[in-house]
């Protein structure tokens, strides 16, 4: 039996491992073209698998020189596959190092960073957020804790083979997402390495019409929890009675307590709650996206462009020239470009920027 394999896209898939399914002695793999030649017998079943897809099934009840075998697209459940130390995929179950991966739909939230969203994913990742001021609501994280003391403490972020900030990433633009967490995993990469290696490959163009995907998210957040404010009046009743207990004097009379509860001298005794001058119940955060996707067998690309906008929960003056409220707008954008050159020859171009105000 001889054939040739193909994609999803119709190109030629070398490296597919073709063997037999009673006698996995006899198999052999594609070369360059794709074309495999295997010994059977009348009535034995080939099977065909390639990284990324399901094993392909073929009864083979005749002789055939020509046979074409297709894999279809997103036959394969992105945690099957892993991004190993050198960028390349793997299957997880033939991995023996720690590597954790997040699939990308599970990353597809609107948030202030990619890290908010790693807490609870993955094992062995710890994250923990220490503010909530729109640019300080970043979350740190931690794999299986710090392994090199007083040196760095943060992981390597490697963002399409080349350090980056993870924190400058869309989630939108993300294809797959590991976490490279011991030794065996790491030791490509050397002290850098210590403390973890994140691996993230971003969208690239693929052979299809154009895709254009836009999104726009509106998120408000609630103060659920404040404290309960005390009125002046009750305060002063409250200094009387810890006074009595002590058997000393009040310090507030009969008639400077009605002064207090009517509000008639509020420059002397004010009753003001600075928590309803100052804090705003709700915060508001808004995000655009907008990418586009295709190409064709010479040339591929993937575009994108976002922005967001985060306020923080406090009252401000909307007639003032000044913006006197705080706030963290973000802009970023991203061009993944694939040209092929030649059969042997592939051009690989990406571009991409970020910049954050902080008010």
């Amino acid at each position: 039996m001889a054939g040739t394999v193909y994609d999803e896209t119709g190109e030629v898939l070398p490296g597919t491992t073709v063997y037999l399914r009673d006698n996995i002695s006899v198999g052999t793999t594609s070369n360059i073209n794709g074309n495999f030649s295997i010994k059977v017998t009348r009535g034995d079943v080939i099977i065909f698998t390639f990284v990324g897809y399901d094993k392909i099934e073929y009864l083979a009840l005749e002789e055939k020189k020509d046979l074409k075998i297709r894999f279809e697209a997103g036959s394969t459940e992105l945690d099957e596959v892993i991004i190993t130390s050198f960028g390349t995929t793997q299957r997880k179950i033939s991995s023996l190092a720690a590597v954790s991966a997040v699939e990308a739909g599970q990353l597809q939230v609107p948030t202030t960073s990619v890290t908010n969203l790693l807490g609870g994913r993955m094992p062995g990742v710890i994250s923990t957020l220490t503010s909530g001021e729109p640019g300080k609501n970043i979350s740190e994280f931690w794999i299986r804790g710090i392994g090199t003391f007083g040196a760095s403490s943060s992981a390597l972020v490697l963002i399409d083979g080349l350090e980056g900030d993870i924190n400058s990433l869309d989630p939108a633009d993300i294809e797959s997402f590991s976490v490279l967490k011991d030794a065996s995993a790491t030791a490509v990469y050397g002290v850098r390495g210590a403390n973890g290696v994140v691996l993230i490959t971003t969208k690239r163009g693929q052979i299809d019409r154009l895709n254009i995907t836009a999104r726009v998210n509106y998120t408000m957040s609630h103060l659920k929890r404040l404290p309960k404010y005390l009125r002046a009046y009750d305060y002063a009743n409250l200094v009387n009675e810890a006074l009595a207990v002590r058997r000393e004097d009040p310090m507030y009379s009969g008639v400077t307590l009605d002064i207090i509860n009517d509000g008639i001298d509020p420059d002397i005794y004010p009753d003001v709650s600075w928590q309803d001058e100052v804090l705003n119940p709700n915060s508001l955060r808004q995000s655009y996206y907008v990418s586009a996707r295709g190409g064709a067998k010479v040339a591929k690309y993937f575009l994108s462009l976002g922005g967001s906008s985060e306020t923080a929960a406090y009252k401000y003056d909307n007639t003032s020239v000044y913006g006197s409220n705080v706030g963290y707008n973000t802009y970023n954008y991203r061009a993944n470009i694939d040209l092929d050159l030649s059969p042997s020859t592939v051009l690989y171009f990406g571009m991409d920027g970020y910049l954050s105000i902080n008010n």
